[in-house]
């Protein structure tokens, strides 16, 4: 099986937030990459604009393919990958440098086993960011995909048929935001270097404190927020012996367009609109213990355009890096709010919720 790694467009340089998050995806990338090369039955090419990546690929015994730096044409790239590489009939993965940080590459083996002829195998059905199919050559029936969240569906509009991979972690975790870092970085399949790059966060302090509330074994009511996956959510709720208060809403905004087309309603967001970000969490604390908060549907729903260095500070609470006053009030309000908030994107209310379980 070949498995391609899509594992560039990290940026280069940068300090602060987006200087520590450039090293947690570069460490991310290079372990996902090492655990991948160690079997046999494998073969791994990795696509890179960034020559750290490609060298410890090309030593681990990798295939490469270096891009440029800028506009990237992620189907393009994958069907010159697969036309140079691929063995016809062969059975291809495709994933993203950080989309599987908690990944056994023995899992993706005993999956490649069951791919038949004529399937594409995925680990969610609206945005996935690791996809398999059968026979290689399929790929060139796809016209249209800007990125790997379209491409289950995309193989799907081109006559697959759709089968989506077992519940293991591995499968069902990926790293987008600080805290999907140190998340990952508590669970015993992380790698090494992303538990190194993210050792001296003081986000720490907040997820131990959320542990604390999961761990007093009475209860207790947790808040989840957004892009909330309901399998998930149900089975954190018995396994952490917690009641868990849901509000689920957007889920597959970006892949079935509705962020392209400004299409995102929040009901949180018109709860927010109508007593604003202190009231909110003021509320919210006098009826949970924590709070796991997707931000992004809300931020969609403002029309709140940021760039990624904001989202991520408002995330941390880093109130000096913030210039914009909605993320400024959203942030400033979530750090004063009488419980522990942890804010991010889809993995804290997605695979995340299943870190809680092992730990």
């Amino acid at each position: 099986m070949l498995v391609v790694v899509m594992a560039g467009g990290y940026g280069s340089g940068g300090t602060g937030i987006l200087g520590a998050m450039l090293g947690v995806r570069r460490a991310a990338a290079v372990d996902l990459v090492e655990k991948l090369a160690r079997v046999g039955s494998l073969r791994v090419l990795v696509v890179s604009d960034d020559r750290g990546i490609l060298l410890f690929a090309r030593e681990a015994g990798c295939l490469v393919w270096e891009t440029s730096e800028g506009a990237f044409d992620w189907l393009g790239t994958l069907q010159d990958v697969v036309r140079a590489a691929a063995r016809p009939g062969e059975t291809v993965a495709v994933m993203g440098g950080c989309a599987a940080p908690l990944l056994e590459a023995g899992e993706l083996v005993r999956v490649a086993q069951a791919v038949r002829e004529g399937e594409v195998w995925q680990n969610n059905r609206l945005s996935p960011d690791l996809v398999m199919w059968r026979p290689a050559e399929r790929v060139f029936g796809v016209d249209v995909c800007r990125n790997d969240n379209e491409f289950g569906y995309a193989l799907e509009q081109a006559g697959l048929d759709v089968r989506f991979f077992p519940g293991e972690l591995g499968f069902g975790f990926d790293l987008d935001t600080p805290v999907d870092g140190v998340l990952a970085a508590m669970h015993p399949g992380c790698g090494p270097r992303l538990v190194e790059a993210v050792a001296e966060w003081p986000l720490w302090r907040r997820v131990h404190e959320v542990r604390s509330v999961l761990g007093r074994g009475e209860y207790a009511d947790v808040a989840l927020i957004g892009r909330v996956h309901p399998v998930e959510a149900e089975r954190f709720g018995q396994s952490c012996k917690v009641r868990i208060r849901v509000f689920s809403e957007e889920r597959g905004m970006k892949a079935l367009g509705r962020v392209e087309r400004g299409e995102v309603r929040s009901l949180v967001g018109a709860l927010v609109e109508a007593v604003g970000w202190s009231r909110f969490f003021e509320v919210l604390a006098g009826q949970v213990g924590c709070v796991l908060f997707d931000t992004r549907v809300v931020l969609e729903h403002f029309g709140v355009q940021v760039s990624e260095e904001e989202r991520f500070a408002a995330d941390l609470g880093m109130m000096e890096e913030l210039r914009n006053p909605f993320l400024r009030e959203m942030a400033v309000a979530a750090v004063s709010c009488g419980v522990p908030v942890l804010m991010g994107g889809q993995s804290l209310v997605g695979g995340g919720l299943r870190i809680w379980r092992d730990v």
